[in-house]
């Protein structure tokens, strides 16, 4: 998956964005579909058409924010991005704060001709490489689990030495009889192989392929008490 997340993690220490379609956080009311879902196919949709999103943000911090993403596209000449002609889409996260300080990132998420990720680099910040491709499988069913791939994270898009790991996985969860979560678990570790944050950023995902995000959880750890909640 494209690491949306992590731009808001850089960007404040503490993050994460979301939209609400109808999930309903608490157990209560949630059905068991028993739907097939169609989670490559949605997930390229999402990446071809690009998104623009609002939320609200609570825990450690409180505010606002916004994380708008351009749609994947090659161009001429073609973008390359660790050797291989890529599609590239631009995004820009902003966070508005009551209480911390205010915030705004800008990276550009890459993709091959398929739209499958191959990584991401961000202003002045992380330069993630999938050193293997990722596997988004074709189709989930709730209760489904797996590991997505792993991220070789770099200080920047010249060095060469790892500064870290970043591991995705997901797990659908129930929602209604016609649709479910996929919650996407990004869990980042420094080079040592010490866990830095675990984040959780959870889709709604429909039978007719649509992918939209629903919220988003960081929680920081080696002391940290930083957690943030976001909510479209």
């Amino acid at each position: 998956m494209k690491p949306d997340s992590k731009y808001l993690a850089i960007l404040t220490a503490a993050v994460l964005a979301a939209c609400s379609s109808g999930y309903n956080d608490s157990s209560s009311g949630l059905v068991v579909s028993n739907l097939s879902f169609s989670f490559e196919n949605a997930y390229k949709t999402m990446v071809a058409n690009g998104s623009s999103y609002n939320f609200a943000i609570s825990g450690s911090c409180n505010g606002s924010g916004s994380i708008n993403t351009a749609p994947a596209t090659t161009t001429s000449p073609p973008t390359v991005f660790e050797g291989v002609t890529a599609a590239a889409a631009v995004q820009t996260v902003t966070m508005n704060f009551s209480n911390c300080t205010n915030s705004a990132v800008t990276g550009t998420n890459y993709y091959d001709v398929n739209y499958n990720p191959l990584g991401y680099n961000i202003t002045n910040g992380e330069y993630g490489v999938y050193l293997a491709p990722p596997n988004i499988p074709s189709s989930v069913v709730v209760g489904s689990t797996g590991i997505i791939g792993t991220i070789t994270v770099y200080p920047d898009s010249v060095s060469t030495t790892s500064i870290g790991t970043d591991v995705l996985s997901y797990v659908v969860e129930a929602d209604t009889a016609n649709t479910a979560i996929v919650n996407i678990i990004t869990k980042s570790y420094d080079a040592g192989n010490v866990l830095l944050l675990t984040e959780q950023d959870r889709y709604l995902i429909r039978t007719t392929g649509a992918l939209v995000p629903v919220s988003s959880d960081l929680q920081y750890t080696s002391g940290s008490v930083t957690h943030l909640f976001l909510r479209f």
